[in-house]
């Protein structure tokens, strides 16, 4: 299977356009369900931790469900068409369910919603991601897919963090409106996936109950996997600390009410250059040095955000640009990283895409809830309420110094195992992987 054929622009395109609708959603959970929970519902603090972290939690086992059965499918349809179909119902139901919610919503009411839509997002996302671990077989190739992959969901980044930019007094919350827009997207777009892509049959073995747990064996499979999975773990706690916290850091630590909004949509902006430079860099630096590279920017970064003045919106641009340009790309490159771990298994039944990414993506989301929870543990600890509308300095130690500290332990910790890990890196090309019943030239 050739690159040129691998990469091919149409069947490119289809497999890289799901990722607008993605980026709206995860944009909507990570950064404005909090402010919309908090602020719209009026909800306590305590109630909207708890919130967040259900909203974080409840992917987990819905991503183990969907790596151990998403490489079997149907012998009919394909592997991943009926989950992707049934992950799509579930988003729309639980959009709709949030939508129902009135001036005096229900606490129990909201977090059925929410466990219905992120459950549903969890199965779109594996297979999605599982469709795509699979079209390549080395560096380039991959970096190309992720790369696109990564842009599209920044431009639907860009676009829905404009919404939130506007702030047009007609409209509700950026929240909601953004979660409508990724619904429909949701329905048009993963539409023409499993319309137009070509599907792998099932796997040739029947699965069984005691494959639930296949995702979870691949991360202790090996010394190479452990620390790969640790790597995921802790991008995951980091991406969870500095999106959930960056409206908080900027209202409140900084005293600089309404460019949070601006300072996501800049980001956003930033994170798309960022992603093309990276692609370009692929083609002569491997996915491990790209990370490092990464991740001494997100060190650097992380030591100096209780050093921006409060009341400045200069210096908060200034910070968030190089922010935005190395936000997106330590993620991409750990997918890298994954897809020549899947290339360097050889199985009788064949690659296990879906149980692949599944199982690697679980140390970042579990991760990602648990410190998401953590984090809002300290801000009650440390007596932070965005309803007392505190000044700067009283919001100091909780908005400011405590994510920051955080961010660059994690970090820190990340360039340890990534330098630990270095000679045990797997081969990171291999054989193309063919599709079965479609000929290889029929590959995206």
């Amino acid at each position: 299977m050739a690159d040129r054929e691998t990469l091919s622009g149409t069947r490119l395109v289809v497999l890289s356009l799901p990722s607008l609708a993605f980026a709206g959603y995860d944009l909507a959970r990570r950064v404005f369900l909090a402010p919309y929970l908090s602020g719209e519902l009026a909800l306590q603090m305590s109630v909207v931790g708890w919130l967040v972290l259900l909203a974080n939690l409840a992917p987990i086992p819905a991503e183990l469900l969907a790596g151990s059965m998403g490489d079997h499918g149907s012998r009919r349809f394909g592997r991943r068409r009926p989950w992707m179909i049934l992950g799509t119902a579930l988003v729309l139901i639980g959009t709709a369910a949030l939508l129902a919610q009135g001036v005096a919503p229900s606490v129990a009411g909201v977090a059925v919603a929410l466990a219905l839509l992120v459950v549903g997002w969890a199965l779109c996302n594996v297979i999605h991601g599982a469709w795509a671990l699979e079209a390549a077989h080395d560096d380039k190739a991959r970096g190309r897919i992720f790369g696109t992959r990564t842009l599209f969901g920044i431009a639907g980044g860009i676009g829905f963090s404009a919404i939130g930019a506007l702030r047009i007094p007609a409209w509700p919350s950026p929240f909601l409106v953004i979660m409508i827009l990724v619904a429909l997207g949701a329905l048009v777009l993963h539409a023409a996936l499993v319309a137009l892509l070509p599907d792998r049959a099932a796997a040739p073995d029947r699965w069984r109950l005691a494959s639930l747990l296949g995702p979870l064996r691949l991360l202790f499979a090996n010394r190479g996997n452990r620390r790969l999975a640790a790597l995921f773990a802790l991008n995951g706690a980091h991406a969870a600390i500095t999106t959930t916290g960056y409206f908080y850091v900027v209202d409140n630590g900084l005293g600089l009410r309404g460019w949070a909004p601006i300072g996501i949509l800049i980001q956003a902006i930033c994170a798309a250059i960022g992603i093309l430079a990276a692609i370009r860099i692929t083609a002569r630096l491997s996915a491990r040095a790209l990370l490092r590279l990464t991740l001494w920017a997100n060190l650097a970064l992380a030591l100096a955000l209780p050093m921006l003045p409060a009341g400045a919106p200069a210096a908060l641009m200034l910070w968030t640009i190089p922010f935005g340009l190395a936000s997106a790309v330590d993620f991409m490159a750990l997918r890298m990283l994954l897809g020549a771990r899947l290339d360097s298994v050889e199985a009788p039944s064949g690659k296990r895409a879906a149980a692949h990414y599944a199982g690697f993506h679980l140390p970042f989301n579990l991760c990602g809830a648990v410190v998401s929870g953590l984090l809002f543990t300290g801000y009650r600890i440390l007596g932070f309420d965005p309803r007392a509308m505190p000044a700067p300095e009283q919001a100091f130690a909780a908005v400011l110094l405590m994510p920051s500290l955080a961010a660059a332990l994690i970090t820190m910790a990340s360039l340890w195992i990534l330098a630990d890990s270095a000679s045990e890196a797997p081969a990171e090309t291999g054989p193309p992987l063919a599709m079965d019943p479609e000929p290889a030239t029929e590959q995206m």
